[in-house]
């Protein structure tokens, strides 16, 4: 019979495989095509997009620890997409911008649009192959994996959206695609979901849909800049929720068939 050295040597050694086949799973550019968004690696022409979700008061009303005091600018969002490129390159991140085609966009958002904001159709190259976006689009946020741990399975799932495009299921579909990679693809045990007692829309989001509570709330860890705090209200989901019910009640609120 074995002794606990012995348990817990061929543990490790589980833990080490299961963790390296984690990490090497990790691509440098992927996508995700689906019949309301596309999910595409960041590129240099969104960053003018970018810039104006992130500078957008109502849009990043409930990230204020984010914020930069005048706005950002796009050089700004060229240094966090490059910064951001290399953390994936790293294997520590998996970054997306959200997109929607033109025919796609909401009828009741259409007016809010200005012509210039659409980018023209491409074909964007991702590690299996390309995505064409075969028509006129819209960058309307971006979302990812972030913080991955392969050793331990584990990392966080984040999301930041044009306040034009809320309530439109576009969030909910870039979680869900986010989360299934995650668990499906990465193979991951655990993915945090962290935002603050003042996102309802995302706590209710979390806790109504997914079906899970939260798990820990960390006081005055997020800082907002002239001595004040805040605190994170942090979540979690496991691969065990994830296939048991969660992935369902998602699709079935993204009315999914199949």
């Amino acid at each position: 019979m074995a002794d606990q050295s012995q348990v817990l040597s061929a543990g490790l050694i589980e833990r080490q495989r299961v963790g390296q086949n984690t990490e090497d799973l990790v691509p440098k550019r992927h996508g995700v095509s689906d019949a309301l968004i596309m999910l595409l690696p960041p590129e240099e022409d969104h960053d003018l997009a970018m810039a104006r979700i992130f500078s957008d008061p109502v849009a990043m009303g409930n990230l204020e620890f984010k914020m930069l005091p005048n706005g950002y600018t796009a050089k700004d969002i060229a240094a966090r997409r490059l910064d951001r490129d290399e953390r994936q390159v790293k294997k520590e991140q998996v970054n997306y911008t959200v997109i929607v085609k033109k025919s796609l966009v909401p009828e009741h958002v259409v007016s809010l649009i200005d012509d210039d904001e659409y980018l023209p159709p491409k074909r964007v190259l991702i590690d299996s192959g390309h995505i064409d976006v075969d028509e006129p689009y819209l960058v309307v946020g971006c979302c990812g994996l972030l913080n991955m741990d392969a050793f331990n399975r584990s990392a966080s799932v984040g999301i930041i959206l044009d306040s034009r495009f809320w309530r439109t299921g576009i969030s909910s579909a870039a979680l869900y695609y986010s989360l299934k990679f995650g668990f499906d693809d990465l193979k991951l045990h655990r993915i945090g979901i962290e935002t603050t007692e003042k996102n309802a829309g995302m706590r209710g989001w979390t806790e109504n849909v997914l079906g899970i509570h939260v798990e820990s709330i960390r006081k005055e860890s997020l800082y907002l800049g002239n001595g004040k705090f805040i605190d994170s209200w942090d979540y979690a989901i496991f691969d065990y929720q994830w296939h048991g019910r969660a992935e369902a009640r998602l699709r079935s609120k993204l009315r999914m068939v199949g």
